[in-house]
């Protein structure tokens, strides 16, 4: 009986009531408005974004866009479909295209002239996980979490360009006006107004506190909304699940106008998407994840009322209600994003469609120069400057460094001179993100298109040797061993474990998987402990060693086993681990099950984050990739580390290597950073 008691509390705690078709829910009508019906649009694939222009809705979900005709808006007509999409996230309607963020898989630019034949025009490379997108003046805004929000120009839609990016608490949803970027930020639970009218150079100029988790976010008038929500059921104080309404009739002080709250969330698990649009006739349209759609009336800020709501049907593979992903206001009806059953048509007479034009704040201030690079950087490094990412380096020989570089391939680099130079290129099946070479052998990971395996011939050319796929975007690769084993980081959480043995015919062997958490970056640490094992460093479950001494690969233990950051990570001096976190760092001879109160912490002064590491000899070298830091570190006497220098820069430097003792690193849209001899 415990958890119908459970249920049935949670229930009556959120204000809803059990509807006649099992999990379907109603909220209080009394407080949240009448209950509006749904129909759902027979055989629509799952969605979690849709967007309107003219009379056709857009709407993005696993792997696909899905286009209807909304001639008749009660009776949506699947029209086309456009498949090979990483994934849907967020799709806006920009001229004659929509751009459509996909997180792992980035930027999609579709062409939409003839809207029942879509064509994909481009995919672009985003810093980390596309997830909000707008776009104004020609340059489309992604906001992507923790790594801030991207400035792609867009003025040939064929061939995007990098402009610049900002980081803020965690951009989750953006929208802009006058050129002033309003983010929606999730881990600071903030509203953040940026001046992007200078997108190589923007700044945060206002915030306003949320009370809750920020996503989405939009602008009408002097008025910003944004939709919340927590993270957990059972967060005391109740928190987000709601709408704060601010002035923003001076973007620098935002200022809280009223604020309304929707029931505690009877369902706790992803998606986590809420998001708000608002029409002029003063209707805001907000959509809550599994609590389904409200419609507000924002005409009196201070005293917003709910007027309508509805919650989504049960979903029947989790017998929860269906996941709202968003909602776009239509002819007399809403059209709501099922997250796991499709598109929803609700009839409303409170639905009109929301026009584009709006006026918003401006700022009179002089526009930002651009930003000048770091003296000391352009001292000490040659940059070789890429088109795509410099995402990842392997030293090969001679003085000849292979480059993974996102959109634009695999680079062959020759540093023997004081300039950087670029001796070949390779064209990889998806964007290269990583390289490990051992021997004449190369490993790539490629995106999409999962990992490479090559054979490098006397002169450097790679001889293709195998492809192969995990299912989803592969991040990292590490070989702990080349003869036998190799890991590919892949999604968000996944670990796969490849018998390489044969390369010509490689075998998955096993896969392990986070469940909580994401992980950011290189997690995965290169290099094995003196007995044969391998390191990771995992966001949510603390740092994880594999042994590779069985026919199959296991885990074998979990030292620090709780939540740790993505700025936290690993590598190996000679025979002992230095693991960091928070401004210190542990270490480790082997796999050893210890809390983080049973570690001897060493504090580096002037070093709250480290980012990710890699050594030469008794040197250290950090790049923090979220605030384009580089710091070198000697730990001769582990004891007592001593700063050698740091730099910053506007980009995200990755992991460094060292070829015959200089340090090389990628550092993305930066380009190649290499150092002076």
């Amino acid at each position: 009986m415990k958890p119908i008691f459970s249920m049935f509390f949670w229930a009556v705690f959120a204000g809803i009531v059990w509807g006649g078709d099992g999990f379907a829910l109603k909220h209080d009508e009394a407080v949240y408005g009448p209950f509006l019906p749904v129909v759902k649009v027979a055989d629509a694939p799952p969605a979690s974004d849709v967007t309107i222009s003219g009379n056709r809705l857009f709407a993005v979900g696993k792997r696909a866009l899905t286009v209807y005709d909304i001639s008749d808006p009660m009776l949506p007509k699947k029209t086309a479909s456009l498949y090979g999409l990483t994934e849907g996230r967020q799709v806006v309607v920009y001229k004659e295209n929509l751009y459509i963020t996909s997180r792992m898989g980035g930027m999609y630019v579709v062409d939409i002239r003839d809207p029942d034949r879509p064509r994909l025009r481009a995919h672009y490379d985003t810093m980390e996980l596309a997830t909000g997108i707008v776009c104004d003046n020609d340059v489309a805004y992604v906001s992507q979490r923790q790594f801030g929000t991207e400035f792609i120009d867009i003025s040939d839609p064929d061939h995007p360009r990098h402009l610049g990016f900002i980081v803020s608490g965690e951009a989750q949803s953006v929208d802009i006006a006058n050129g002033l970027l309003y983010a929606g930020d999730w881990g600071s639970r903030e509203l953040t107004i940026i001046d992007v009218r200078n997108p190589k150079n923007p700044a945060i100029i206002g915030s306003g506190a949320l009370d809750g988790l920020g996503d989405g976010v939009y602008v009408r008038g002097n008025i910003a909304y944004a939709a919340t929500g927590p993270h957990k059921l059972r967060q005391a104080p109740a928190t987000g699940h709601g709408l704060d309404i601010f002035s923003v009739e001076n973007p620098r002080e935002p200022k809280l106008l009223g604020r309304l709250k929707f029931p505690a969330q009877a369902v706790h698990r992803n998606p986590d998407f809420w998001g708000v649009t608002v029409d002029d006739h003063h209707m805001a349209y907000v959509s809550d994840s599994f609590n389904g759609i409200f419609c507000v009336d924002v005409s009196d800020p201070a005293n917003p009322k709910c007027v309508g709501h509805c919650v989504l049907p049960t979903n029947e593979r989790t017998g929860n209600p269906d996941a709202a992903g968003s909602v776009e206001s239509g002819d007399g009806c809403l059209y709501v994003a099922g997250h796991g059953n499709g598109l929803y048509v609700v009839k409303t007479p409170l639905a009109r469609r929301v026009p584009a034009e709006r006026e918003c704040p401006k700022l009179s201030d002089p526009v930002r120069p651009d930003l000048p690079f770091d003296e000391a950087l352009v001292r000490d490094f040659a940059i070789l400057p890429t088109d795509g990412q410099a995402l990842a380096a392997a030293a090969w020989k001679e003085g000849l460094v292979w480059l993974a570089a996102g959109s634009e391939g695999l680079l062959l680099v020759d540093i023997n001179g004081p300039t950087p130079v670029v001796k070949s290129t390779l064209a990889t099946r998806g964007f290269a993100y990583d390289v490990k070479i051992f021997g004449n052998m190369m490993f790539t990971a490629e995106g999409d298109n999962g990992v490479g395996i090559y054979r490098l011939a006397e002169d450097g050319e790679p001889v293709p040797v195998n492809h192969f796929d995990t299912g989803q975007p592969v991040r990292q690769v590490t070989v702990p061993d080349p003869q036998k084993w190799l890991i590919a980081k892949s999604g968000n959480s996944i670990r796969f474990f490849f018998d390489i043995s044969d390369p010509v015919n490689p075998k998955r062997v096993w896969k392990d998987q986070n469940h909580r958490g994401i992980l950011y970056g290189r997690d995965l640490v290169d290099g094995v402990s003196p007995s044969g094992l391998t390191a990771c460093v995992t966001q949510s479950t603390g740092l994880l060693w594999y042994d590779f001494s069985g026919p199959v690969p296991t885990l074998k233990t979990v030292t620090f086993p709780e939540k740790v950051s993505f700025y936290d990570g690993a590598c190996w001096v000679g025979e002992t681990l230095f693991f960091f976190q928070h401004g210190r760092y542990g270490l480790l001879k082997e796999a050893e099950e210890r809390s983080r109160e049973e570690i001897t912490w060493i504090p580096v002064e002037g070093l709250p984050y480290f980012g990710k590491a890699s050594s030469h000899e008794q040197t250290i070298c950090f790049t923090d990739r979220r605030n384009g830091n580089i710091h070198f570190l000697d730990v001769t006497d582990p004891e007592k580390p001593q700063t050698l220098r740091k730099y910053s820069l506007q980009g995200h430097p990755e992991l460094a290597i060292f070829v015959n003792g200089r340090a090389v690193i990628p550092c993305g849209h930066a380009g190649l950073l290499v150092e002076k001899k």
